[in-house]
């Protein structure tokens, strides 16, 4: 029994032996983002930190360009990454925690007065111009689907971009959730009634996002984090 405690208490302080890990995430409302005050907030930020408060692990959470964040999050010992997906081509790369939050609708949005775009399939956008976020996983889905850069697709390391972008006439279609498509509208002082939804893109829908740690994290934590994660899931009816 004495042996089986010993064991125990090692675990624990293994675990305690990192005294703090390091949080990256992007711009993605309302999930995780930047607000008014300078402060690093969301839907998914909120539940982060409740899960690594209930593990008792301190941490730093900063938001940075996709690229950056996923380069740190690959190459960094201790360091974690939300909300990203999982993906077969990303499985490898991350130990991951799932599921941080339930499948979101993404449609592709064209300004109203552009009624002469009629989607019926994916395929049929690739008439048009479509922005996305580089390194996203809409970046990969749609490149994977036959888009090329430059030719029908626009990437941007600014999510800011790309209403911006489709205001202006410089591309045709957006790639969003409705409500991270309204909010980026709301943001340049424009109404979202402005835009119409033109295709859902169903094969984005059935991800889920989660969170994802370095291969250079100690697992023992990344199991500890789940374990949280798990309860707070059961604890608030998600999955």
């Amino acid at each position: 029994m004495r042996f089986v405690l010993s064991i125990l208490l090692l675990l624990h302080f293994k675990v305690f032996a990192i005294t703090s890990i390091q949080v990256v995430t992007e711009e993605w409302l309302p999930y995780n983002y930047t607000n008014s005050d300078g402060q690093l907030v969301g839907r998914s930020t909120d539940k982060v930190r409740a899960v690594l408060d209930d593990v008792g692990v301190s941490y730093t959470i900063r938001s940075y360009p996709w690229l950056r964040s996923m380069r740190l999050a690959k190459t960094q010992p201790n360091t974690m990454i939300y909300s990203i997906y999982r993906t077969p081509e990303r499985e490898k790369q991350f130990q991951w925690v799932c599921p941080l939050m339930a499948p979101v609708k993404e449609y592709l949005f064209a300004l109203k007065t552009r009624d002469d775009i009629q989607l019926t399939t994916l395929d049929d956008a690739k008439k048009y111009l479509t922005s996305i976020v580089r390194g996203s996983v809409s970046e990969g889905y749609l490149t994977d689907a036959g888009f090329e850069p430059g030719v029908n697709l626009d990437l941007t390391s600014d999510p800011k971009s790309t209403p911006r972008k489709l205001l202006a006439g410089r591309v045709d279609l957006i790639l969003h959730t409705e409500y991270t498509a309204s909010e980026r509208m709301k943001e340049l002082g424009y109404s979202y009634s402005m835009l119409r939804k033109v295709l859902e893109v169903k094969e984005i829908d059935n991800r889920r996002a989660c969170m994802a740690f370095s291969l250079k994290t100690d697992k023992a934590l990344v199991e500890r984090v789940q374990r949280a994660l798990d309860k707070y899931n059961k604890l608030h009816g998600e999955s």
